[in-house]
């Protein structure tokens, strides 16, 4: 059977392999070798995002006390048709599991 699948697909057995010379780890080209980093603009530009994104708070404190208070004095009146509407756009979105 394993046959048949390096047949179609082209793979050598290991044994077919063979170790060219003077091919071997050499320490004076490990010495001599240079590293570079290269940032394209849209990494650096998504990096600055990034930080940005990170000093706003994850919960707007104002907006969550405004609201706390408009449901302690029964004034919360929510937009029934908005919800409605996410409700149906998050169901027709939701990705199959």
């Amino acid at each position: 059977m394993i046959d048949k699948i390096n047949d179609v697909t082209g793979v050598s057995g290991i044994g077919s392999l063979k170790q060219k010379k003077g091919t071997g780890f050499d320490a004076e080209d490990l010495v001599n070798s240079k590293d570079d980093l290269a940032v394209s603009s849209f990494a650096r530009e998504m990096a600055n995002i990034s930080a940005e994104l990170n000093k706003i708070p994850d919960v707007r404190e104002d907006r969550v006390r405004d609201l706390k208070r408009m449901v302690d004095d029964g004034t919360y009146e929510p937009d029934l048709g908005a919800l409605a509407g996410r409700l149906i756009w998050a169901g027709i979105n939701k990705p199959e599991l």
